[in-house]
């Protein structure tokens, strides 16, 4: 009978090797987020991605090393083979580094994109130091902001007021350095100071000082001590007394002698 016979064998496949069906992730980006990305303030920041990979990746997206949470500004659309990070009303601090990491089984891929926010500048770096205060003058020192927008500054505006007031007046309108003199200061008065860096965007984030009052660094002498009467005669006498514990912090210029008849 035929049954339970087999023909020749066909030729051999040759060795084949069993694995899953996977590939590791791909990021897809146009060229220009290879440079830095400039946005203005005020303005949107839009990254874009094509993705590929098998099983599909998992999207994440982080600034300078924390996970971005979808808040009020920010939002992330994404489908199975684009993802887009949007970032609305751009501000200062939105610089940084945007990265995005797609992972699966076969691997993990990520991508860095670097974001400048032009704005005007940050605070100047604190604190603002009063130095040298007297009855009329003081002088005043700072650091240059952190964050300088994105442009040089140019110059600095030193203010001051009155702490019973709240109008502000410039001390300095257009200062090059990072400290200055301030004079014509009103003896006793408490004054605040603050100051500005502006850049081609504009004026800067204040930074102020504590409050100062105007007045000298030194006070009255205490009194001259041990005070003696030596050589009496009928038309004279001799004073001594010895120097005061204390000069008030300047030296003594001089003493006043007052005398009064005892009745």
């Amino acid at each position: 009978n035929a049954a339970g016979l087999f023909s020749e064998p066909s030729d051999s496949t040759g060795p084949i090797t069993v694995k899953d069906d996977v590939d590791a992730p791909r990021i897809m980006m146009d060229v220009k987020f290879r440079d830095v990305v400039v946005v203005k303030a005020g303005e949107i920041l839009k990254i874009h991605a094509d993705i590929a990979g098998r099983p599909l990746p998992v999207i994440s997206w982080t600034k300078d090393g924390k996970e971005i949470e979808e808040k009020a500004r920010t939002e992330i659309q994404s489908t199975d083979n684009t993802t887009l990070l949007i970032v609305k009303d751009c501000i200062r601090r939105d610089s940084g580094q945007y990265v995005l990491t797609l992972q699966n089984v076969a691997g993990t891929r990520s991508l860095a994109v670097n974001c400048k926010v032009l704005d005007r500048p940050g605070p100047s770096a604190g604190p603002l130091q009063v130095a040298g205060v007297t009855s009329e003058k003081c002088t005043l020192s700072w650091g240059p902001p952190q964050e300088n927008g994105g442009a040089e500054i140019d110059y600095y505006i030193v203010e001051k007021r009155e702490t019973s007031r709240l109008a502000w007046t410039v001390c300095e309108g257009e200062l090059m350095t990072t400290s200055c003199k301030v004079t014509k200061l009103l003896k006793g008065n408490e004054y605040i100071f603050r100051v500005m860096g502006v850049n081609k965007y504009g004026v800067g984030e204040p930074l102020e000082s504590e409050p100062v009052k105007a007045q000298n660094p030194f006070t009255v002498p205490n009194a001259p001590k041990s005070i003696e009467i030596t050589s009496v005669t009928k038309e004279a006498m001799t004073l001594c007394w010895a120097r005061p514990g204390s000069d008030g912090g300047s030296e003594i210029s001089g003493y006043v002698i007052e005398r009064r008849e005892k009745s």
